[in-house]
């Protein structure tokens, strides 16, 4: 029997329409109500002028550990993040303990049954090269006043069916299943709070924002801001941390978990560029993270710069980076394995 989800997804995948005002309000608030009710078993709480709430680190470095898929930026891909819930977990090199065949196992009912955890570096929306034409069609259009044009429709109804989905599994999996911000989660295109205005090949940050105020209004603008600024920052497991971006400097635990009160942090987590980095930063973090011993052995996966092939090293191959945005690939990291990015980035088929 197909998993309920499962199905719920396919539903949403295959409906090429925009979703309706309430749903999307809807299924907005409850995801922030599942981000603010983490367990600070693996997300410690921060204090802010708000009360507590979860802070920018997901700690699972002494949890029970658990094969670990790590999924590179997105951009509006539907089709891959649909392909990685159906993709069986044997293809991925993962087994099961339990006697249950890998082969019929996929991975949405791995996380439905807590046997593998995922944790996506962001950058939800935006389909950047994949869209390039379109892109500049909808800016044509954008610039003669049509902010809800026909290929600008088309580019948000991939940015919004994907946003449906990654919310829905969220929410079923919410201790299995974790996104990570990125640069390009910044829906009101603003500066500050750790966020840069977004363009690319037209205007893209402003195209978005506009397009989603004339359809959906300043509630559904507000409530995916709010959304956006509860997402965690970094995940850090026994054999490796997880950020969208190449850490720009040495931070400490403390500060990686208050980052309401460290834009910095954010930025430096989320926008840093080939050779912006300090020297040693990722090895300083991991040690500060895991501790001197543990992060010998470890690395640290990101996306955000894109590769010409499955991955490019940095940081004396400390850092691997893992985002092509040709390919459908995802980072497979297996307990007591030390990760080897030659075997263990794997293509989707």
């Amino acid at each position: 029997m197909m998993n309920q989800l499962l199905s719920e997804l396919k539903k949403i995948y295959e409906t090429h329409v925009l979703p309706e005002h309430n749903d999307l309000l809807v299924l907005t608030d409850e995801a922030i109500t599942v981000l603010e009710r983490e367990s600070d078993s693996y997300r410690p709480r921060q204090k802010t002028d708000d009360g507590e709430k979860g802070g920018g680190l997901l700690d699972f470095s002494d949890a029970p550990e658990l094969p670990l898929i790590v999924v590179p930026d997105l951009h509006a891909r539907c089709d891959f993040f649909m392909h990685l819930m159906e993709t069986p977990l044997s293809y991925l090199g993962i087994g099961t303990d339990d006697g249950e065949s890998a082969e019929s196992l996929v991975v949405i009912d791995a996380l439905a049954q807590k046997k593998i955890r995922i944790v996506c570096v962001g950058d939800l929306f935006h389909s950047e090269m994949r869209g390039r034409n379109r892109w500049l069609s909808a800016w044509n259009e954008y610039e003669r006043g049509n902010y809800t044009s026909e290929p600008m429709t088309e580019e948000m109804q991939e940015n919004l069916t994907l946003f449906q989905m990654v919310l829905r599994v969220k929410g079923a999996y919410p201790e299995h299943f974790h996104f990570l911000k990125g640069n390009h989660e910044n829906i009101l295109n603003e500066s500050g709070r750790g966020n840069y205005p977004f363009i690319k090949f037209a205007d893209e940050g402003n195209m978005v924002y506009d397009f989603m105020f004339s359809r959906y209004g300043d509630a559904i603008l507000h409530m995916m801001s709010l959304w956006e600024h509860t997402l965690p920052l970094c995940a850090v497991f026994p054999g490796c941390v997880v950020s969208h971006a190449e850490p720009k400097h040495v931070y400490a635990k403390k500060k990686i978990i208050d980052y309401e009160e460290n834009p910095s942090v954010v930025i430096g987590l989320t926008w840093t560029a080939n050779d912006e980095a300090d020297d040693a930063s990722v090895e300083k973090t991991m040690a500060n993270l895991l501790g001197k011993s543990r992060a010998k052995n470890a690395v640290w996966l990101s996306g955000h710069r894109p590769v010409q092939e499955k991955f490019a090293l940095r940081q004396g191959g400390k850092l691997v980076q893992i985002h092509n945005p040709s390919l459908e690939q995802v980072a497979v990291i297996l307990p007591g394995h030390t990760f080897c990015p030659g075997t263990d980035i794997i293509q989707l088929e």
